[in-house]
């Protein structure tokens, strides 16, 4: 797929359908989109804007903010998290 492509996101709470653009987060289409995901620090430390991924395939880079037995039960922070597949999260 071309690098400029956009990946959708599923919003299933907030029952939004997005595309989250090459290079934005999870938690800056969510905010394009009028989907609402409290957020601080926005730096991947703070783990305020942690959901639940449903599905799909991330890359996240995170600063502590998540514990890895977190992650294992499917939960992302959203400030620091980007799709490499089509998503659903529950926000």
């Amino acid at each position: 797929a071309p690098a400029e492509a956009a990946t959708p996101i599923r919003f299933s709470l907030s029952d939004v359908d997005a595309d989250c653009v090459a290079g934005q987060t999870v938690l800056q289409t969510a905010r394009a989109s009028g989907v609402r995901i409290p957020a601080a620090c926005e730096f991947g430390l703070c783990g305020t804007c942690k959901v639940k991924k449903v599905s799909g395939t991330v890359e996240m880079s995170h600063n502590g903010g998540i514990l890895d037995h977190e992650i294992d039960d499917g939960f992302i922070l959203a400030c620091c998290t980007k799709p490499l597949t089509a998503l659903e999260i529950d926000a």
